[in-house]
């Protein structure tokens, strides 16, 4: 039995009970009647442990459930109470059968009695045909029935009902009373309505007026027998991570929709990432075929001043004395050519039409195209041949390189093999100086450097300086775009997920009714939340196998490296944890009564 004394509720400063007191028989049907906001679903939410909130003391079967935390009153709606709501509460994507056994989960029975108890109970409530039928396929009334079953299967002692039959027709609404008329016969059935007929089934009628618990027939109340104490045992450990992994399946296209979003914005980003190293392999393999771009070269006479402000610059590096040589002898094969003199010349400055300029430590020559058809009259079958060059009594072996764009005959060798030239020049008058930029970025700062100082420097600044706009101009261009993109997958994502988590408060507020505590509940959050994160990696790490592999396909400039790879997968996985926390932050922390309201 219930037992109620001097409770008093407030809500803000309306008095909803005012120092009432009422004892409810052990067994039954009591219907409460009473206007809206006069207090029925709130005395119901007390009875039930949901609002703690009043003075006074509610009594049930001799313990004092106004003194029980947060744990011991989800064990006494477990082992003691079964809900019935006007809007079922059942949960979608569920059968009949999953809906009954939702509320055993935590009972220490063994899942084949549950099973057959939960078909029992489905057979006795003519749903036998429905058994494995998906809840949002059933009529008004079968749902009622199915709620009905989940409420009884653990043979509670009380059943509290708050408005069964509201949605239901009148025949419906007298076959669930007819129903719960028969439950009553060996338990307390509390029923809240506004319905008089529905009030013709009562063995007692009680109306909430100005605070006050009013009873009908007073005679209801002599039964007031505590023949057993109330039970509150330990709840049989679920687990939570089977709960959220159904549950996850339930809303599998959501979800699917949440991960889709996040990964491919995600995977923008990293494309973007993928732009900058393909801008950094274009400058590196810019820079490995016009290494002359690097070379800068100064003409006249210097007195040593120009050399060593050159060699204490740590951007410079390889300055040397450039001299005019003489008698210097070309051959290839069958074919000689002399060349009186040869003047040092920029390099920076000279256009390609075949192959590359020289690299130092290559042993490798240019030559001009005059110079070349004295050799091939197919210039381009020149390069990779090789040319023997004789300098005084020296001889080298050279590869060709490449042939550049002069109109006089002219060659290019390796700096190492140039200076190698010079060794013995050391009194001649110098004609130039040879520097090469230590990194391809610094070659602009350098030129500019040199001009500051009013020393005319021939390089490639201006070509590098345009190069390097267009690449940073382009990369910003990808980076907001990326970022634009990846803002919209995380707005996207955390709207459906919150949404999804807006869905579920009913949800929640059930398993909360059934016995499911806050920190089960929150267990289940999360694991769905590690599901999510999971399946989100996933579909990020197979996303970028299909545009590496459209990439290869089609031969498309896509370059993502390892590090990139692991660091998208990974934080893929992060920030869906993150928008799940946050999403789920308000669900986690809603009292069961506010949950079920929303």
């Amino acid at each position: 039995m219930i037992q109620i004394k001097n409770l008093i509720k407030r809500y803000d400063h309306s008095l909803i009970l005012d120092d009432t007191s009422f004892t409810f028989p052990s067994k039954g049907l009591i219907c409460i009647l009473g206007a809206s906001g006069s207090g029925k679903s709130t005395l119901l939410n007390m009875i039930a442990g949901f609002d703690s909130l009043y003075s006074g003391d509610i009594t049930v079967w001799g313990t004092s459930i106004s003194r029980l935390n947060a744990d011991e009153l989800c064990a006494y709606r477990r082992e003691n109470i079964g809900f019935i709501f006007q809007n079922y509460h059942l949960l979608s994507g569920y059968t009949v059968l999953e809906n009954i056994l939702l509320a055993c989960e935590l009972n220490t029975s063994s899942e084949e009695e549950n099973r057959r108890n939960a078909k029992e109970l489905i057979n006795k409530l003519g749903l036998t045909d429905k058994t494995d039928e998906k809840i949002e396929n059933l009529s008004g009334g079968q749902k009622q029935r199915t709620a009905i079953a989940r409420a009884i299967i653990s043979n509670p002692r009380i059943v509290l009902a708050d408005e069964p039959t509201g949605a239901l027709d009148r025949s419906n609404s007298n076959e669930i009373m007819e129903l719960l008329k028969e439950i009553s016969k060996d338990r307390l059935v509390i029923v809240i309505t506004h319905d008089q007929q529905v009030c013709s089934y009562a063995d007692d009628v009680i109306n909430i007026e100005n605070g006050k618990i009013i009873a009908k027939n007073l005679d209801s109340q002599t039964d007031i027998t505590t023949n057993n104490k109330l039970s509150l045992t330990m709840a049989n450990k679920g687990s939570a991570f089977k709960r959220g992994l159904k549950n996850f399946n339930v809303h599998i296209s959501r979800y699917i929709a949440v991960s889709l979003a996040i990964s491919i914005g995600i995977l923008a980003f990293m494309l973007s990432l993928s732009s900058d190293n393909i801008m950094e392999k274009s400058i590196s393999d810019f820079k490995d075929k016009n290494t002359a771009f690097s070379n800068g070269y100064i003409k006249g006479e210097d007195d040593g001043t120009v050399y060593e402000m050159l060699n204490s610059d740590e951007r410079i590096e390889n300055v040397y004395y450039q001299y005019k040589i003489t008698d210097v002898t070309l051959r290839l094969g069958d074919k000689t050519e002399v060349m009186a003199e040869k003047y040092p010349m920029p390099k920076a400055t000279e256009n390609m039409s075949y192959g590359v300029m020289p690299k130092a430590g290559e042993k490798e020559i240019t030559l001009s195209p005059s110079l070349a058809k004295k050799f091939e009259n197919n210039i381009s079958n020149l390069i990779g041949k090789d040319l023997i060059l004789k300098y005084g009594e020296k001889e080298y072996t050279l590869t060709i390189s490449g042939i550049f764009n002069a109109g006089y005959d002219d060659f290019f060798v390796s700096s190492d093999i140039e200076q190698d030239f010079y060794e013995n020049m050391d009194g001649d008058k110098s004609y130039s100086i040879s520097y090469d930029v230590t990194d391809f970025e610094d070659i602009v700062s350098v030129s500019q450097m040199l001009a500051d100082k009013k020393i005319d420097s021939k390089v490639a600044a201006t070509e590098v300086g345009a190069l390097q706009s267009t690449f940073n101009s382009l990369n910003r261009l990808f980076l907001i775009v990326s970022i634009l993109i990846l803002a919209i997958g995380l707005f996207i994502s955390t709207v459906l997920l919150i949404k999804l988590q807006n869905s579920r408060y009913k949800e929640l507020g059930l398993l909360s009714a059934l016995g499911f505590n806050k920190g089960t509940i929150q267990k289940m959050i999360v694991s769905e939340n590690l599901l999510l994160s999971t399946m989100s990696a996933i579909f990020n790490a197979v996303l970028v196998g299909c545009v590496y592999i459209i990439g290869m396909v089609f031969k498309l400039a896509i370059i993502i490296t390892p590090l990139q790879i692991i660091v998208s997968i990974l934080s893929t996985g992060v920030v869906v944890i993150v928008i799940s926390v946050i999403a789920s932050h308000k669900l986690i922390r809603i009292e069961p009564a506010a949950a079920l309201r929303n």
